[in-house]
């Protein structure tokens, strides 16, 4: 069925329109993966091996054991992660979650399940989908995790965290989430979501997270913003 469908509606280069591929080959390749030297927290690029923690999470910790991501928030992946959230490209969801997969060898972090970071269900229903449950679902099965994609939920409608530095983001947030009766005594938290930049939205899922008994949490994202 998929041959048939690529046949009369061949795949389009989510960022060059190139046809052929959702992600060409030349594209591929301008990918940039996140490589060590990081910070052991929160994952942002670092100068020197010597860095154990960024400034930033010295000045500002969070409660999470660690972020991880796949690629670095730039060009052309930044622009196909917009396709996928702002134009209705929610195709692109299993071929970026597959770039996830690849790294995902590189960070494994042993965990009992997956979850997506949840839209309101106005913003969801606006948009049709929610980007970081499409990355979240292919990537659980194909890393074969428990998913778990009702965990969280959506408290409260905030406005887009792009524009706004990182006090402001983190008070966006700021009790913008809870946990839908799941039983989490002991259980180590894997939370999805496409773009890291400061860390806070997944900072506040997983400070609920904790209050409701998980032992840990930690993010994986496809992409991370330097």
């Amino acid at each position: 069925m998929e041959t048939l469908r690529d046949l009369v509606f061949p795949p389009v280069c989510a960022n060059c329109r190139k046809v052929g591929q959702q992600i060409c080959s030349e594209c591929r390749q301008q990918i940039q993966w996140v490589i060590k030297p990081i910070c052991s927290c929160c994952g942002r690029l670092v100068v020197s091996d010597q860095i154990v923690i960024c400034d930033a999470c010295k000045k500002r910790p969070l409660p999470l054991e660690q972020i991880r991501a796949a690629t670095v928030f730039t060009e052309p992946i930044s622009t196909i992660i917009h396709k996928m959230k702002y134009e209705g490209a929610f195709g692109l969801g299993r071929v970026l979650a597959d770039l996830m997969v690849s790294a995902w060898n590189e960070w494994i972090i042993p965990v009992d399940m997956v979850a997506p970071i949840p839209l309101h269900p106005d913003r969801e229903k606006k948009r049709g989908y929610n980007q970081s449950a499409l990355l979240a679902r292919w990537f659980s099965q194909q890393s074969r995790q428990v998913y778990a994609p009702d965990l969280l939920r959506r408290t409260r409608f905030t406005v887009p965290q792009v524009g706004l530095n990182a006090e402001e983001r983190a008070k966006n947030v700021q009790n913008a989430f809870a946990v839908d009766g799941c039983q989490l005594n002991g259980k180590h938290v894997l939370l999805v979501d496409d773009v890291c930049t400061t860390g806070s939205t997944l900072a506040a899922a997983a400070q609920v997270l904790l209050e409701t008994g998980a032992v840990a949490v930690s993010g994986y994202c496809l992409a991370r913003a330097m």
